[in-house]
């Protein structure tokens, strides 16, 4: 099923995010490419079954981005390090809650 092989993605998306530890051009790269992938895989759910990923696609993708947004490409700035943290861990908390809503609510 459909709901199967997203997972299987996103599960893909958090391992190769989890790696991800030092703000610098390469990990930031990585991340907002992990990134515009979760978004896509939500954006194919929320379609799917709009009333189950709806909170994912309205609130997580936004907190997301405003996380995104606070990231600059200072990579000298320790609070820059701390905003990219929180950047990471947001899609990967976002990830998770996507994951545990595909078996929660879409597989019997």
């Amino acid at each position: 099923m459909i709901f199967s092989k997203e997972k299987v993605k996103l599960q893909k998306i958090s391992a190769s995010i989890a790696a991800i530890q030092l703000f610098d051009e390469a990990s930031l790269l990585a991340l907002n490419d992990g990134f515009v992938e979760y978004a896509k895989i939500i954006r194919v759910l929320f379609k799917m079954k709009p009333n189950v990923f709806a909170n994912l696609y309205n609130y997580d993708l936004a907190e997301i981005r405003n996380h995104k947004k606070t990231v600059k490409e200072d990579f000298a700035d320790e609070n820059q390090q701390q905003n990219f943290i929180l950047y990471r861990n947001s899609v990967l908390h976002a990830i998770e809650s996507a994951n545990e809503y595909i078996t929660d609510y879409t597989e019997f």
